[in-house]
């Protein structure tokens, strides 16, 4: 197979037994006729192509028809259009240029793509490598969603029940530690699954009071997309506000949505702490929660 003919052809193209060849007869390296004129006047002078460019490094390579300089494995693979397809006769700034192309990202996955054609044993072996991994990952994956469904049922179970989740005193050697840490102990003697990973886990067991309070969150967030639909759907919307004192005696608010959707439904929001017990700061805070919700669902 003709060495220029290959910078003419595409590469992709090419049968695997083809392209073997081309790798085995090497880049092109032809004595080009390239004259470069540079200054003015006394100073003037003709710079032409010298062939020891070609052991600067193993990518450059030549073509006779265009006169010009390519990078070899950028022409097969594609890349920068300079060296992949139009060549370059600049001389006086080739060394400049060649180093810059060589850092560049397309040309170093070429010249990696270059070195490893035909050697179909080493890719498959990584490829395999890479497919177990993605298997056990997966596995890991969908054990954690399991484990992590479990402990969200038990925060949900609590909640269908009005039943507090923490225990005062969640000690291991405690008789009480609280209804959610004792209903995941009770699932764990009837879910093999879940009974290995909270013993086994190290990193994450899903029962602590950070975890409750992110997975509350998320749950919280969950519902008021589903309300934020509702409100969407709803002809009217109605605000009631109430007050209550919590066990540090703070004044909060709750907001309830009252929507209609074919029947008369109420929804809780969110419980509020306003800056004041009067008014005008109970009707600031609500209109701090129903302004922006309306601006989303219209």
């Amino acid at each position: 197979m003709n060495k220029i003919g290959i910078l003419k052809n595409s590469f992709s193209g090419f049968s695997l037994d083809q392209k073997l060849q081309i790798k085995e007869l090497g880049r092109p390296i032809p004595d080009l006729k390239i004259e470069k004129q540079s200054g003015s006047g006394q100073k003037s002078r003709c710079r032409k192509f010298n062939k020891n460019v070609y052991d600067k490094n193993n990518w450059i390579c030549g073509c006779e028809e265009t006169n010009k300089l390519f990078c070899f494995v950028c022409v097969l693979f594609g890349g920068d259009e300079t060296w992949s397809k139009k060549g370059t006769d600049d001389l006086i700034h080739i060394w400049d240029k060649m180093k810059t192309h060589e850092k560049s990202k397309v040309h170093m996955n070429n010249v990696f793509s270059f070195s490893i054609l035909g050697k179909l044993n080493i890719r498959t072996q990584l490829n395999s490598a890479y497919r177990n991994d993605l298997i056990k990952h997966n596995n890991q994956v969908d054990k954690n969603r399991y484990v992590l469904n479990k402990i969200i049922n038990c925060i949900r179970f609590c909640g269908a029940f009005e039943l507090t989740l923490r225990g005062h005193d969640e000690k291991e050697n405690s008789e009480n530690r609280g209804i959610f840490k004792e209903l995941v102990n009770f699932s764990v003697e009837l879910d093999n699954e879940l009974k290995v990973h909270i013993q086994s886990a190290k990193l994450f067991k899903g029962t602590s009071k950070t975890t409750q309070n992110e997975l509350l969150e998320c749950m919280l967030d969950v519902y008021h997309e589903e309300v934020k639909k509702e409100i969407a759907n709803s002809p009217f919307v109605a605000v009631i506000a109430d007050e209550t004192t919590d066990v540090a005696c703070e004044f909060q608010l709750i907001i309830f949505r009252y929507l209609c959707k074919g029947q008369r439904v109420e929804r809780f929001w969110r419980f509020y702490v306003p800056d004041g017990h009067d008014a005008k700061s109970i009707a600031a805070c609500v209109l701090n929660v129903v302004n922006p919700l309306l601006d989303q669902t219209n």
